[in-house]
């Protein structure tokens, strides 16, 4: 760089356009990186020739450093470090050696904030940008229940916000949204609800299903669901209306059509159609259970004692069919089951069980597609 000589002394200003941050222990030095500026002057001899001679004995000015003409990511930010070394120029002694600069950043690019868990967030209108601006379109709101925010599923006109701690309702009111916690108990894990627009399905942490429609409703069957884990996953079959539940070691489906719950895949993660096909998402193969229900508790109408005779059903399964019965006396106590009796080719099968409640049990011995019309209950009830 050829300069020329003026009396007074020059000033060096050395500036950069780029966010520098500083880094902690800092990397080492990549010599390779090292640009050298070397300081020269212009001199008439006097005999019309012009020539280039450096400062006597000269200055220079080096920048040492390992992020020139490098992009950084976020886990490999570094430092920038000057030093200029020199003895004098035209009478003015400098002594630095060596400079040491520190290089701030002017306007941060980017800034991290502690997480929020129980907040909730919503855009413009028709953007992904989530900056609250002066128009107060884009906004964010608190639960009033503690602990992370699970989901978020759209139901008619307002969206339900499922969490660790609860379940609440978001309407719109202006640029904001009204709260309605509707359920204080939260979802039994981060992927245990689904659903359409119309109607939502959920485990809660105690094991219940639950459904969101025009009203919250407990359907329970606790006594299944309650043993899967809180890794449990959720999905909803838009066409056969049909809610699976599975955690990868037990599977439900749960048929809001029929309001039963029978055993299912135990891995399904996802479920969606697309050109009228039908995409199922698993980790491995997944394996089609035979068909096995349990009916609600029945009492038939009397807290007396009863006997049961015998099972008939109403089917048009070719495959062979089996019927068990639980059964109790008290209904503080725990349930007892059964042996598995063959219906024979009649619908009925023939087996025996005292108690005040029961719950019929049907299951098949191989996989087939198969409509369940009835199940009849013959038999007794004592001192009646």
């Amino acid at each position: 760089m050829a300069i020329n000589v003026a009396a007074s002394p020059m000033v060096l200003t050395t500036s950069f356009k780029m966010p520098i941050l500083s880094h902690t222990p800092p990397v080492p030095r990549n010599p390779e990186l090292d640009q050298t500026i070397d300081l020269s002057y212009e001199m008439d001899s006097g005999d019309g020739v012009t020539y280039t001679t450096p400062f006597i004995p000269g200055i220079t000015c080096t920048l040492l450093g390992t992020w020139v003409n490098v992009g950084a990511s976020a886990d490999n930010v570094l430092n920038i470090t000057l030093s200029i070394s020199a003895l004098y120029y035209k009478g003015s002694v400098w002594d630095v050696d060596p400079l040491e600069i520190t290089l701030g950043v002017e306007e941060p690019w980017a800034y991290t904030e502690r997480p929020r868990r129980n907040w909730v967030k919503w855009s413009n209108i028709g953007s992904l940008d989530f900056t609250i601006w002066k128009d107060n379109i884009a906004g964010e709101r608190p639960m009033d229940w503690k602990g992370w925010a699970y989901a978020i599923l759209k139901r008619g006109n307002m969206v339900v916000v499922y969490g660790e701690n609860g379940v609440s309702l978001l309407s719109p009111a202006g640029n904001a949204w009204g709260l309605k916690t509707i359920h204080r108990i939260g979802l039994k894990g981060r992927g245990a609800v689904c659903g359409n627009d119309k109607e939502h399905y959920f485990v809660d942490a105690e094991g219940r299903l639950c459904k969101v429609g025009e009203e919250l409703e407990v359907l329970d069957y606790s006594e299944y669901l309650s043993t899967l884990s809180s890794c449990l996953r959720m999905s909803w079959d838009e066409e056969n209306q049909l809610a699976y539940i599975c955690d990868g070691e037990y599977g439900y489906i749960y048929s809001p059509k029929d309001k039963s719950l029978g055993e299912g895949p135990v891995n399904i993660t996802g479920l969606g159609y697309q050109g009228g096909a039908l995409y199922v998402a698993a980790p491995s193969a997944i394996s089609t259970p035979v068909f096995e229900i349990t009916t609600d508790i029945y009492d038939f109408g009397t807290r007396r004692a009863k006997t049961i005779r015998n099972v008939q059903l109403g089917t048009d399964m070719t495959k062979t069919l089996s019927v068990a019965i639980d059964y109790r006396r008290d209904k503080s106590v725990d349930w007892s089951t059964t042996e598995w009796r063959t219906v024979n080719a009649e619908g009925v099968a023939y087996i025996t069980c005292y108690g005040n409640e029961f719950s019929i049990k049907v299951k098949s011995s191989a996989y087939e597609y198969f409509e369940l019309d009835y199940i009849n209950v013959q038999g007794a009830v004592h001192d009646y």
